[in-house]
């Protein structure tokens, strides 16, 4: 069921940096590209959740509830290992384990910070460690090696006051949520090219020849830890190219040429519906998931509510065991309205509830048919059975 929302995420993600890296990236757009920056992947998150109000009229999978009584009490259903659950757990897992190497990164710095040797100053901490190849900012400490030369301690300052910490901690965050979204770790890597474009501007005022210099000798060697802000940050080419560019031009046009991109988005995410005719591999039939007129049980939904809860009988093995919980049942209902291919689908509560939910189904009268286009055509359909014992 997330299948498509993952999909609109990776659509939008990707026309979003696609707009980005032609007509934004390596511009003196500094700000304006962060701020993009920071708002694309919020962006791609919510805008697959709107949907127009015409399109939600037109949705066929209406869930049905059915309830089954008992004179027995129930307690809390129980859960059985399957597909969908491990594929949940992994993510999960990766998830945690991406959050967990986060920690370890800021566990790090804590010890910079406890071994190191501390100096307040106005408005930063800095503190020299001999571990420090290169110096680098977290919130308002910098860390550094020996000795800090003017120009990068502006050039950290540069990033302790535009708050460039809280930018990149949320990035890797997301990251970690979102691993599976290549798009969302580009827009974090050109995010950091971003902040060290401010910095170097900052930093280097009217002195950018020696500034550049100074770049060149300070180039990070090594992997600097998760979140932190490093002066010697590369690609050093492309941070002396930015630094001695001329004003971009056309930046108003750059700058509203997103407002379009925006609308075509909003419109083709609220407008799609979840249908398309998919294929059956037993008939070579198209069978549609969504229609202009959705099949329904002869008598409309009171009707189904009450074959279903007339015709259910909740499994003794089910009952002995205090097992409740809702089946899915998928089927299609086909173009003459028989019902046919019916099966579960999600969790498996099993103790009989799959096998009466399928027999009930399979033992449904004929629907009237669903069409398309003043065509009659074969519609897939899911149905909720919910169980619940109760005295």
């Amino acid at each position: 069921m997330m299948l498509p929302y993952i999909l609109k995420v990776l659509i939008c993600s990707g026309v979003l940096y696609g707009y980005y890296a032609l007509a934004l990236k390596n511009s003196t757009l500094h700000q304006w590209n962060r701020v993009f920056l920071l708002l694309a992947p919020v962006i791609s998150l919510v805008l697959p959740l709107i949907q127009f109000p015409f399109v939600q009229k037109g949705m066929m999978m209406k869930m049905l509830e059915v309830r089954a009584y008992t004179s027995t009490q129930v307690a809390a259903p129980g859960g059985t290992f399957n597909m969908v659950s491990f594929i949940y757990t992994l993510y999960i897992g990766v998830v945690i384990a991406l959050l967990v190497r986060m920690v370890l990164s800021w566990r790090k710095l804590r010890l910079l910070v406890l071994q190191g040797e501390v100096q307040e100053d106005a408005g930063y901490t800095a503190i020299r460690h001999t571990g420090v190849l290169t110096p680098f900012s977290f919130f308002n400490r910098i860390f550094f090696h020996e000795t800090l030369d003017e120009p990068v301690l502006r050039h950290e300052l540069a990033h302790i006051r535009g708050y460039h910490t809280i930018d990149k901690l949320w990035m890797e965050a997301l990251c970690a949520v979102c691993w599976l979204n290549p798009f969302f770790y580009l827009i974090k890597k050109e995010l950091a090219m971003v902040h060290e474009f401010i910095a170097d501007r900052e930093a280097a005022a009217d002195t950018k020849a020696d500034y550049a210099k100074v770049l060149l000798q300070m180039t990070l060697q090594t992997k600097s830890l998760i979140g932190v802000s490093t002066f010697g940050q590369s690609p050093v080419k492309r941070r002396i190219n930015m630094l001695l560019a001329h004003k971009t031009n056309y930046t108003f046009l750059k700058k509203i040429f997103i407002i379009p991109i925006a609308i075509v988005l909003l419109l083709i995410m609220g407008s799609q519906r979840p249908t398309m005719a998919v294929t059956n591999p037993t008939a070579m039939e198209e069978v549609f998931t969504f229609v202009e007129k959705p099949p329904t049980f002869m008598g409309g939904e009171k009707e189904l509510v009450k074959y279903l809860s007339g015709t259910i009988h909740y499994p003794k093995e089910a009952q002995q065991a205090n097992i409740g919980g809702t089946v899915f049942v998928q089927f299609i209902v086909g173009a003459d309205g028989a019902i046919r291919d019916v099966k579960t689908v999600g969790k498996f509560l099993g103790h009989g509830l799959e096998e009466e939910s399928i027999r009930v189904v399979n033992a449904m009268p004929k629907w009237m048919a669903g069409s398309q286009a003043g065509k009659q055509v074969s519609v897939l359909f899911y149905l909720p059975i919910r169980y619940q014992l109760e005295s």
